[in-house]
């Protein structure tokens, strides 16, 4: 059974990577013919079943659970009519026009419009790329299951799957903690009738939404010892906006301070010094895949609205972002870039402690006087 379990799991993996293999020598102009709409649909519809392929074991064990446990089977009937009410909600106030969901919504279905017929990555009437504005590279998950069926219903029904998915697993969790069916089940519903999930996913589709799904869905691998699981929620959490990082930082704290059965003090120390690495590392990258797609027009500490931090780290990321873009045009621009290389490392690393020099001066300057 578990050779059996590995194959379909390997197949299911070739059948998801296809997708992106197609895509991209169409995209990129390699194969021309593949780059068709019904090309590219087929081999979406592949990557879905992939996917479940993948999920097949997990889909049993749920299955199994709906007959023998009348309290998750409960779970799920509120699940699906959860998800058939929000995203009926979600489409009507597409369909009637509300300007806020439907100008939103209509973004990302122009961006993957550009993506399957015009050779243009995730272009919109927005912005040229949706990267110029947000390191969201979870739209590369997103767009395979959109194509399968384009349309607003398909866009949200994706959405909320995702979205209120977690309280499937949340009920394991509860009964793992309480020992008690009707405790799990009210530990499964806290997080599905929870308002931001009833209510915010009514407007217009955000990519933002799905930071809380991975979210949820680490912290519970992170309790019931899945490593992979945990890495896995973990990186697709960090895939959805720029800001997901941030809630890695707290993660990996949260793991420094806390007992698990599964981790001796040694191991949550290394797990949660890694998350901090890993958190941070994606961060930094967020910050050049968009200064990179902005031309250094956007920054993304700049949308920390009201924060005081906002322009410190625009003032010390703005040098590193400009000397490494300018160092990548100096690498292809002749033989000599490569005495460039120690010039410019040199002066970010002097901008960057100028920077730092000058906030704190300034602050010390704001300070009042004893």
């Amino acid at each position: 059974m578990k050779v059996k379990g590995r194959r379909l799991k390997l197949a299911g993996a070739a059948l998801l990577v296809q997708f992106y293999v197609v895509w991209a020598l169409g995209f990129a102009n390699y194969v021309p013919q593949l780059y068709n709409f019904k090309v590219l649909q087929a081999s979406a519809s592949l990557l879905v079943v992939g996917l479940l392929l993948m999920l097949s074991g997990y889909i049993k064990d749920v299955a199994r659970q709906v007959v023998a446990d009348k309290y998750f089977r409960s779970l799920m009937i509120i699940y699906f009519a959860a998800v058939y009410y929000i995203t009926y909600s979600a489409v009507m106030m597409y369909y009637q026009l509300n300007i806020g969901v439907s100008l939103d919504t209509a973004t990302f279905m122009q961006s993957f419009a550009s993506a399957t017929l015009y050779h243009r990555l995730f272009d919109s009437f927005e912005a040229p790329t949706y990267f110029y504005n947000h390191a969201s590279l979870i739209l590369f998950m997103v767009y395979p299951l959109y194509l399968t069926y384009p349309s607003i219903a398909t866009l949200v029904t994706v959405e909320v799957a995702l979205a209120t998915l977690p309280a499937i697993p949340l009920y394991k969790l509860g009964l793992r903690l309480f020992g008690d069916r009707r405790c799990a089940l009210l530990t499964a519903l806290a997080y599905l009738l929870f308002p931001w999930i009833t209510t915010y996913l009514v407007g217009p589709f955000e990519v933002v939404i799905l930071t809380a799904p991975f979210f949820a869905l680490a912290l519970y691998n992170l309790y019931m010892g899945n490593r992979l699981g945990y890495w896995l929620s973990l990186t697709l959490m960090m895939t959805t906006i720029e800001f997901a990082p941030i809630l890695g930082f707290f993660i990996g704290l949260y793991v420094l301070a806390t007992r698990f059965d599964w981790l001796k003090a040694k191991g949550r120390i290394a797990l949660g010094l890694e998350t901090l690495a890993f958190s941070l590392a994606w961060l930094f990258g967020d910050f050049l895949l968009v200064y990179y797609f902005s031309r250094g027009a956007i920054n993304i500490f700049q949308n920390v609205w009201g924060s005081a931090l906002s322009g410190p780290l625009i003032s010390i990321t703005d040098p590193i972002g400009n000397a490494i873009f300018h160092f990548t045009t100096h690498v292809g621009s002749g033989p000599s870039s490569s005495h460039n290389v120690a010039p410019s490392l040199s002066s970010v690393l002097e901008s960057l402690v100028n920077n730092v020099r000058d906030w704190a001066s300034t602050r010390r300057s704001k300070a009042p006087s004893s």
